[in-house]
């Protein structure tokens, strides 16, 4: 039966068991210091890095990763827990052999990642802990740790600016096709379109121009040539009538001529006056008919001249129709120009924009690869650890006396609760409702023996209650 206790009672009942709480508590405690003594030291070393600013900075150079050096220190405790960075420091230094061997690379990194321990100090500064059973392996993997992780970070750095100038690289050939193809498409068009273009147009005008002043001459040297054909019919028909009546005399002093010589001699002076005077019309009518043929020579050249005029002017129509209609078509190639030279702009600087991000990139990528061993600087390395950081043997054996202290209180108090004995007046008087009459005291000790003596009370006639009745 359990029953509640004071504290006086819990001291009574522990002094009352004295013997059974200390084996107790020596047991705990000797488990406690076996366990705290069999554990195996551990050794931490130590290591501070510090994030060097990038150089140039942001104004001189356009970077193409985006995300700065120093930021990563926000991430710096997962990066560096990272499989890859761990994974490569195990192989590189050999380290949890015998885990490797029996549970795999998985599990030697799980347990790497429970003995390091990375802090973060100010802005641009990490502490990298590292802890193992050998101080000289926990000082070399504090400091090679960190030269890891800015191959692995740098290496990182690398691949993106490189790859970033990669698509630079894509994104330029495929501009470059673009705008050839525009070029192409430009001049192919400025070819059809030969005389219409936009910059033809100044020509165009004043080729109408010129034509219009050459139709006007043209026009007027016609209706000169028409009139000087209208001239030349007239007179025509005059040497006509001059020709044939030139003619018929002629012919009738050639028969007055016959008549004459069949009835004269050569020598009659009417014979000669007739062959005179038939010379001289035949002179009048050879040089009327030599008029004739001029004429008619004028005629067909005036005829010509008319011809040829005509088809200039026919000519000059048409280059003036050619003209116009360059001139009518010019608006509408003008916008479809237009448009495809405001493409081709567009294609041409987004090409141009895209070669010059290209050379800041391979130039960022360069940088990246020249500044790769400024970035990280151990600022103070790692040193052979001559103490044990773990276990804290001292507070281990105090931690253990404290829990084999409490486990035999436990214990004593326990059994006390559990224990329905009863050993004093004060009890019996608790746990009975009836009056007690008196108490028999253990007889076993000195102590008890000495109240059985007659007292000072007891002389002076005053009895001390012996028995319980």
């Amino acid at each position: 039966m359990e029953r509640g206790m004071t504290a006086d009672q819990v001291l009574v009942a522990l002094w009352r068991r004295k013997a059974l709480v200390g084996a107790i508590a020596a047991a705990v405690f000797a488990v406690g210091a076996a366990v705290v003594m069999t554990r195996p030291s551990m050794y931490e070393a130590s290591s501070v890095v510090r994030v060097e600013p990038q150089r140039p900075s942001e104004e001189m150079v356009q970077h193409t990763v985006s995300e700065l050096i120093e930021q990563r220190l926000l991430t710096v405790r997962q990066e560096l827990m990272a499989r890859p960075v761990l994974e490569k420091a195990i192989q590189e230094m050999n380290l949890y052999p015998d885990i490797v061997s029996e549970k795999g690379i998985e599990t030697a990194v799980a347990q790497m990642r429970k003995d390091l321990t990375i802090k973060v100090e100010g802005e641009n500064a990490f502490e990298l802990t590292y802890a193992n059973r050998d101080p000289s392996v926990a000082s070399q993997v504090a400091n090679r740790l960190p030269a890891i992780f800015a191959e692995e970070t740098l290496k990182l750095r690398q691949a993106q600016a490189s790859r970033a100038t990669q698509l630079f690289a894509e994104e330029m050939d495929a501009m470059s096709k673009s705008v050839s193809t525009w070029e192409r498409r430009i001049a192919q068009f400025k070819v059809d379109h030969m005389g219409e273009l936009p910059e033809q147009l100044e020509m165009n005008m004043r080729g109408l121009e010129r034509v219009s002043h050459e139709l006007q001459t043209k026009s007027e040297e016609l209706r000169a040539a028409e009139a000087r054909r209208s001239d030349l019919a007239r007179a025509r028909n005059a040497a006509d009538s001059e020709a044939g009546r030139l003619e018929a005399a002629e012919n009738g002093l050639t028969r007055e001529l016959v008549a004459a010589r069949t009835s004269w001699t050569e020598d009659h002076p009417e014979v000669k006056r007739l062959e005179s005077e038939l010379s001289a019309m035949s002179d009048k009518r050879k040089d009327a008919e030599g008029r004739m043929v001029v004429e008619r020579q004028e005629r067909s050249r005036a005829a010509e001249l008319i011809t040829s005029i005509q088809n200039e002017i026919k000519g000059l129509q048409n280059q003036a129709e050619t003209f116009q209609k360059r001139l009518d078509s010019t608006p509408r190639w003008a916008h479809e120009l237009g448009v495809m030279n405001r493409d081709y702009e567009i294609a041409r600087t987004k090409y141009q924009s895209v070669v010059s991000r290209k050379v800041e990139a391979e130039i960022a990528e360069e940088l990246e690869a020249k500044s790769s061993k400024s970035l990280f600087n151990v600022i103070s390395p790692a040193g052979v650890p001559t103490i044990p950081a773990r276990p804290d043997r001292f507070g281990g054996l105090l931690i253990s006396f404290l829990i084999a202290l409490g486990a035999g209180v436990l214990t004593g108090v326990v059994i006390e609760m559990r224990d329905d004995s009863i050993r004093d007046g004060n009890e019996l008087r608790e746990r009975l409702t009836l009056p007690v009459l008196a108490v028999v005291p253990n007889m076993q000790g000195k102590t008890e023996k000495r109240v059985l003596m007659p007292s000072s009370s007891a002389r002076n006639g005053i009895s001390s209650p012996t028995t319980l009745n």
